[in-house]
């Protein structure tokens, strides 16, 4: 009986599985996704109207007034006039040009008159330009990536597949597929023992085709099921790559774009993120790789042995893709010493330089340089101030050990007269000779950092023959070797950082008298302690150089120093305060130096309080030698004024061996006009100890105005 029940419901249950399940509706179509198309991001990217446009820029004038020049190099009233500025332009949208100039005028008789002016490439701010536009162009871009087709059509098989699944489980459970089952294989099961024969093969049979017919819609449903599941799958396979796609967009939007500085980088950058379809136009692949181009006075700084720390006046290309190439042309002037040589013992200079290679510079690279032109003598004898001319050639190679590790080593080969015997005429040069080791040189450079030790090591070597000219030495008639190393260790998780060096005969200056058979080995190191909440704190024994003029003579000495300073800013009771403590000790004597505070020990204190209405400042210096002990108070006061900046007043004491006493002041003010332009301006009544006795007043005056302009 209990078969009989479950027949007559199966049955009834069948006939409601055929109403909702047509045969002709199981088969369904699923159309294609749409491949993302975010067309060529670097297409119309910059506006090439104007051609030619300016952005703004900005001025500085600053006048400068001492009444005494606390040096060796002795001037009364000297005044100095500097104008700086920069303008900003763009060439055709893509090109930034930089155009800086500067001006120097003074009644020094050691600073002469500059007037120079430079319009330069400015490859830093193409590339922020190119990376910010991109970013802008890129994100505009950004649904293109995202499929909503596809979304919407994953999120309709997945709620139709959910149904199908529901009733597989409810209407197609498993206990009724084994009835059903029974119903077609067990004979006479639902046969009732009360009817006929007749009547239960007429029942059976009704039975056995319901179960066929509920069976059938069950594998209907099935393989409906089965094949939107497989639909489905390949549809959220899809959908992944693109949500994956979406989220490479992404990250390629709000990443690290600061290691972008050339096309190679682009090109990785891009394929990083699935976007290898993406070309980048030629134009900017050649604006990528040009590291410099100017026009008017530059600064060359290429290798040890052809030209450093030179300006010159002309061009200066350097270009460097796969392949490295420079050209450098124009006077020179060595303006890094310009204030010990008068005008009238300067004579014309000129260089001219190509360098090619292969390589990138960050990594390895193999560069030959070829240089020629005229430079001014040093030396003692007939050719003293004279010009030379100056030819050579070198070789250089870097070797990037690892990531952070990277060798470099050159050798050079100079055309040079030689005035070691029977100085030749001026101007005359010999003939290159590659089994003379004169003049040639060699130089070569370590340098390693060790990330897991927080660990920095620097290395050098050069050595020269006595007749080997660049326009990276200046020596004359004298063979030299110089060495330096210098260790950089940061410890207790970068609380504490020691600095340690060591350097040998490294002169660097065409303008002094040197002593070229030292075997002087100059010392240093430094080390620094910085805890959070506690002070910092810096201790340091370094070398120093000083120069003194006596009537025409320039003579360096050199001398070690000992530096210690404690700076610690805190708050008490809601008051900011700092404290600044520091010691300086010269380690020489008065043989070495004309300068008045030679062999001095001086310690300096001073306390500054930070209210909200003003700042106020108070401290103690206290300088002593065998000759003399000097000592100043020193108290001041800033108040902020909303709107305006700020105003400065304040008092010194000074006491000269506890005999001269004189008091002297000095006033500041600090304005912003215009929202956006500044003027400084201070004056100083202040006292120096005299060279004889006694204090010598000494007046003090600047006056700066700067002024920063937008052009819209």
């Amino acid at each position: 009986m209990l078969y009989v029940n479950q027949v007559v419901l199966f049955l009834a249950f069948a006939e409601t599985i055929h109403a909702q399940f047509p045969v002709n509706n199981l088969r369904t179509t699923i159309p294609d996704s749409i491949a993302p198309d975010i067309n060529n991001p670097f297409r119309n990217l910059f506006k090439t109207r104007p051609f030619f446009k300016l952005n703004g820029g900005m001025v500085c004038y600053n006048a400068n007034y001492r009444a005494l020049i606390d040096t060796p190099y002795a001037e009364k009233d000297i005044l100095q006039h500097n104008i700086t500025g920069r303008l900003n332009a763009t060439v055709a949208g893509i090109v930034p040009l930089q155009v800086n100039y500067w001006l120097r005028k003074s009644n020094s008789s050691f600073f002469r008159n500059i007037y120079d002016a430079q319009v330069a490439f400015n490859q830093a701010a193409f590339r922020e330009n190119l990376k910010t536009t991109m970013r802008q162009r890129m994100l505009a871009l950004a649904p293109a990536v995202k499929d909503a087709s596809l979304e919407k059509l994953v999120a309709l098989k997945q709620n139709e597949l959910s149904g199908l699944d529901k009733l597989l489980k409810t209407t197609f459970n498993p206990q009724k597929l084994i009835e059903a089952n029974e119903i077609l294989k067990v004979p006479k099961l639902s046969w009732d023992g009360s009817l006929p024969d007749s009547a239960n093969l007429h029942k059976e049979d009704s039975l056995k085709k319901a179960a066929a017919y509920f069976l059938d819609q069950y594998n209907n449903t099935k393989n409906k099921f089965d094949q939107l599941y497989t639909q489905f799958d390949s549809l959220q396979e899809k959908y992944k790559e693109n949500q994956a796609k979406v989220r490479q967009y992404q990250q390629l939007i709000k990443g690290d774009w600061s290691g972008l500085q050339s096309a190679r980088a682009w090109k990785n950058k891009l394929q990083e993120y699935g976007l290898e379809d993406v070309e980048i136009p030629a134009k900017y692949r050649w604006l990528l790789g040009l590291r410099n181009f100017s026009l008017g006075r530059s600064p060359v700084n290429y290798s040890e042995l052809t030209a450093k720390n030179v300006s010159v006046n002309g061009i200066n290309l350097e270009y460097n893709s796969w392949y490295y190439l420079a050209l450098t042309a124009g006077t020179v002037n060595y303006r890094f010493r310009d204030f010990v040589v008068g005008n009238a013992n300067r004579k014309p200079q000129y260089l001219g330089m190509v360098r090619a290679g292969i390589g990138r510079l960050e990594k390895n690279y193999f560069i030959l340089s070829a240089f020629t032109g005229k430079k001014q003598l040093f030396a003692s004898g007939s050719a003293v101030n004279s010009n030379i001319k100056v030819s050579g050639l070198s070789a250089e190679s870097r070797w990037a050990i690892n990531r952070t590790s990277y060798f470099i080593a050159e050798a050079g080969k100079s055309i040079a007269p030689d005035f070691r015997n029977n100085p030749p005429v001026a101007g005359s040069s010999s003939k290159l000779d590659f089994t003379d080791k004169n003049n040639q040189a060699i130089a070569f450079h370590l340098y390693s950092a060790i990330p897991v030790t927080n660990t920095k090591l620097d290395a050098s070597y050069k050595k020269t023959g006595a007749n080997y000219q660049s326009f990276s030495s200046y020596t004359t008639n004298t063979a030299m070797e110089s060495w330096y190393i210098k260790a950089d260790q940061s410890l207790f998780k970068r609380k504490l950082r020691i600095v340690a060096a060591l350097r040998k005969n490294e002169f660097v200056n065409p303008f002094i008298v040197q002593d070229y058979k030292s075997n002087t080995v100059f010392k240093s190191v430094t080390a620094t302690m910085r805890i959070r909440k506690w002070p910092v704190v810096s201790v340091g024994y370094q070398p120093m150089s000083q120069y003194t003029k006596v009537d025409n003579q320039v003579m360096e000495n050199r001398f070690q120093t000992f530096n210690a300073t404690l700076y610690h800013y805190y708050v008490v009771r809601q008051l900011k305060m700092a404290t600044t403590l520091m010691l300086n000790k010269f380690l020489n004597n008065n043989s070495d130096t004309s300068f008045r505070y030679y062999n001095a020990t001086n310690s300096y204190f001073t306390q500054t309080f930070y209210f909200n209405a003003f700042t106020a400042n108070a401290g103690i210096s206290y300088t002593k030698n065998s000759n003399y002990t000097l000592q100043v108070l020193d108290g001041g006061i800033q108040p902020n004024i909303p709107g305006f900046g700020s105003v400065g007043i304040g008092i010194k004491i000074n006491n000269l061996n506890h005999i001269d006493i004189k008091a002297g002041g000095y006033v500041s003010a600090n304005i912003r006009l215009l929202k956006q332009d500044q003027l400084f301006l201070s004056y100083e009544h202040g006292y120096l100890p005299g060279n004889k006795s006694g204090l010598v007043r000494n007046e003090m005056g600047t006056v700066q105005f700067i002024k920063t302009f937008n052009f819209k």
